[in-house]
């Protein structure tokens, strides 16, 4: 577990990505059939679970998960998230931009016949201010209830930089379960 632990944190901290790219071997990660079906699988995922697993890294290093809802993709596939100014996930995505963002369903009642995951990797930032919140916060019925509805506000932008699907039509190679990828060379 310990193990598993450190490569997610190697992973999220761009030091597996950067000797990848050092060895010339970034793209032998992936593989790629075809970019626009691997995106259009991965809106599919996002309409139907819209709540996704946001994975940053704390103040120790250690990674943190926890549930969040998440907007509709934008055109250059930003996704935007609301939360409270000062959480936690607030905290460390200003400390460390370096994050995750997971949507999946097991179907274990089917024998995972129906199951499908959508994985991304990228950068977050925190927002506050008026014109991204007019653009990209939450809709109106979520206001009303929102504790001091804009000054606690901030909103989260996660821009990826890569995408893995399975499911939803996106199948994994036969000889590894290695999943199909898009790079959206998003820095």
């Amino acid at each position: 577990m310990a193990a598993q632990a450190a490569g997610l944190v190697n992973l999220l901290s761009g030091n597996a990505a950067k000797a990848a790219v050092a060895q010339g071997v970034s793209h032998d990660l992936y593989r790629v059939d075809d970019p626009e079906l691997i995106m259009a699988a991965a809106r599919e995922i996002m309409k139907e679970d819209w709540v996704g697993v946001l994975i940053t890294i704390d103040e120790t290093g250690m990674p943190r998960a926890r549930p969040v809802g998440v907007n509709d993709p934008t055109d250059d596939w930003s996704l935007w998230m609301s939360t409270r100014r000062g959480s936690r996930k607030t905290k460390q995505i200003m400390a460390n931009p370096r994050a995750a963002l997971h949507f999946g369903l097991d179907d274990i009642a089917n024998g995972t016949k129906n199951a499908y995951y959508a994985s991304f990797t990228g950068h977050a930032s925190v927002h506050t201010d008026a014109p991204s919140i007019a653009a990209h916060g939450p809709p109106e019925h979520y206001r009303s209830q929102w504790p001091n509805y804009p000054d606690d506000l901030a909103l989260i932008r996660f821009l990826p930089q890569t995408l893995e699907v399975m499911g939803k039509g996106i199948k994994p190679s036969q000889q590894h379960w290695q999943p199909q990828a898009v790079h959206f060379g998003n820095n």
